[in-house]
């Protein structure tokens, strides 16, 4: 069976760097931090095996143990009521925040979020001259942007990051509004 990228998939695992790449490829997951599915599709004559045996079978690369898993042959993923999604994304909103402030003392700490928060004091002040406003919108937007490239396996996906660019967006508005006010 080879893994193949689903539309819920929120990060792409790759392989550990002691495998071979006949052991492991790349694997599309979503993830909200208590499970972690993927998606598999059987070959054809993997598909007439389980036709006929109605056998699957599961190895997972751990060692001496196997951590709690699942085989489902159907969609896992039903789709909520927007009061359902609504409530979701207000927990996660919370849980966000309330880590953000608890983190926040070491946050910008860190290079990366001091990379972060660089930046976005940079665009907004380098669009804000212009347009003050949009300096802001600019700079958050790059972030979202960086954030959702790392989610597609090119890093390592952080509210904190996204947080920390607009942090320094918003921090930039004065001094951007005070250029655009003195040149225009």
């Amino acid at each position: 069976m080879k893994p193949i990228n689903f539309p819920q998939s929120t990060n792409v695992l790759q392989k550990p760097s002691e495998m071979t790449d006949k052991e492991c490829l790349p694997l599309p997951v979503w993830n909200d931090g208590k499970q972690c599915i993927s998606c598999w599709k059987p070959s054809f004559i993997e598909r007439v095996k389980i036709l006929f045996t109605g056998k699957v079978w599961l190895g997972v690369m751990s060692g001496t143990t196997q951590p709690p898993v699942f085989i489902s042959g159907e969609n896992v993923f039903e789709k909520a009521s927007i009061k359902g999604r609504f409530k979701a994304f207000l927990s996660k909103l919370k849980e966000s925040i309330t880590n953000i402030l608890k983190n926040a003392r070491n946050g910008l700490q860190q290079p990366d979020k001091r990379k972060h928060f660089a930046v976005g004091f940079a665009i907004s002040l380098v669009v804000g001259i212009f347009i003050p406003w949009l300096g802001i919108l600019s700079a958050c937007i790059a972030g979202a942007i960086k954030e959702w490239w790392d989610s597609k396996g090119h890093g390592t996906p952080e509210w904190l990051d996204f947080i920390s660019t607009c942090l320094g967006a918003v921090l930039a508005y004065p001094f951007a509004l005070l250029v655009h006010v003195l040149i225009w």
